[in-house]
């Protein structure tokens, strides 16, 4: 094993959570090691919705956080120039039942009372923000905040940033071993290299249980594989990105959502399923989403696919992001369990985990994200 130049943190893992660590990390002026198995966003990252939406942030981050992520994008893309198709147009919520309905404008009344900008439309107003919406919608909610970004172009955007600052990106690099000694985690082993660390950060989604048994240290979370599909649409034809709003508990999907892109195409989602590593394309899923949305925006139906794909998110059995230390490990840190909502969370979770490293405190709470709270039970931390 060739003894290489340390860092001051290894990052595992290249999606978008990871990127976002490198780079702030590096941007509070760590040194910097991010090892990526595969090619850069090839995991949830490269099979997402880029969904920016104000109503799917924590329960357990303040409010103040939540608001901020919208912020820290645009704060990204004028920082660093990256092109990361950020799209600030606000995004619509719909309702298609009584139920839907009814938990829609409590929703509106708790956000409005905190002080967000959202407000209910009514009828002659929905046809105006979304002309070809269904007439079977019977309700919308608008709300500035959010909108778009292209989660690969992120990814890799964040990658460049951090390297721009003077962090090292190994791709095709899978990591081979964690190296630990005297209770803590002191380097990694990757590519026939011994890199030493100060940190080493498991940032690997998905696969974070596999990089966890390396260091000793159990990770909980489970691969969920959704499924996304790409349409070809002329321009104007969904205006905003679209997400169907259900009351809490469990649901079929990952949810129904559509949004365009800036190259005349529209994008829908998704699925959820368990099914273990497995990224097959199914066309029973595509036949799933096309009849969601198409109940959404009946002008889909008229639409040619231009291709489905599919990738693995990583679940926790709560369904709340791991943002932790290890009680094993002082110095193992781990960031995951973000399912469908990594994009959204991606630039706090870099600060957050930075703050740890550099501050030895974060700015806001991460009580509920400890790693501890699954105790030892693995029976219940398990099934999702």
């Amino acid at each position: 094993m060739t003894e290489a130049a340390g860092f001051d943190v290894a990052v595992i893992g290249g999606g978008v959570i990871g990127t976002a660590i490198a780079y702030h990390a590096a941007r509070r002026g760590m040194s910097v090691g991010l090892f990526e198995k595969g090619p850069l966003a090839a995991g949830a990252s490269g099979a997402s919705m880029g969904l920016r939406s104000i109503w799917v942030w924590s329960h357990l981050l303040p409010l103040e956080s939540g608001l901020g992520n919208d912020r820290r994008f645009i704060d990204f893309v004028e920082e660093t120039g990256e092109d990361i198709e950020l799209d600030t147009s606000g995004r619509v919520i719909v309702a298609n039942s009584e139920d839907d309905l009814g938990y829609m404008h409590g929703f509106v009344e708790r956000l409005q009372a905190l002080g967000i900008e959202i407000r209910l439309l009514d009828q002659a107003e929905i046809r105006d923000v979304e002309p070809n919406l269904s007439p079977r919608v019977i309700g919308a909610a608008w709300s500035p905040i959010g909108g778009n970004v292209m989660p690969i172009k992120l990814t890799y955007g964040l990658a460049r940033a951090a390297k721009r600052l003077g962090a090292s990106v190994f791709t095709h690099t899978p990591v081979a071993a964690v190296e630990v000694a005297g209770g803590r985690a002191v380097g990694v082993q990757a590519g026939g290299c011994s890199y030493r660390a100060q940190w080493v950060v498991n940032a690997a989604g998905a696969w974070c249980s596999e990089i966890g048994q390396m260091a000793g240290v159990d990770v909980p979370v489970v691969p969920r594989k959704g499924q996304v599909m790409l349409l070809n649409a002329p321009a104007g034809l969904v205006r905003h990105g679209i997400a169907s709003l259900h009351r809490p508990g469990p649901q079929q999907t990952g949810g129904t959502n559509i949004r365009p892109t800036p190259y005349g195409q529209i994008l829908c989602g998704g699925t959820s399923e368990y099914a273990d590593f497995d990224v097959t394309a199914r066309e029973g899923n595509i036949h799933d989403i096309a009849r969601r949305c198409v109940d959404l925006v009946p002008a889909l139906a008229q639409l040619s696919i231009l291709r489905s794909w599919a990738g693995v998110r990583p679940r926790t059995a709560d369904g709340e992001f791991i943002i932790s230390g290890s009680e094993k490990l002082d110095n193992f840190l781990v960031a995951t369990g973000h399912d469908f909502v990594g994009v959204t969370h991606s630039l706090v979770t870099g600060e957050l985990i930075t703050e740890m490293m550099v501050d030895g405190k974060t700015s806001a709470p991460i009580e509920g994200f400890r790693l501890s709270r699954f105790g030892t039970d693995q029976s219940q931390r398990l099934q999702a």
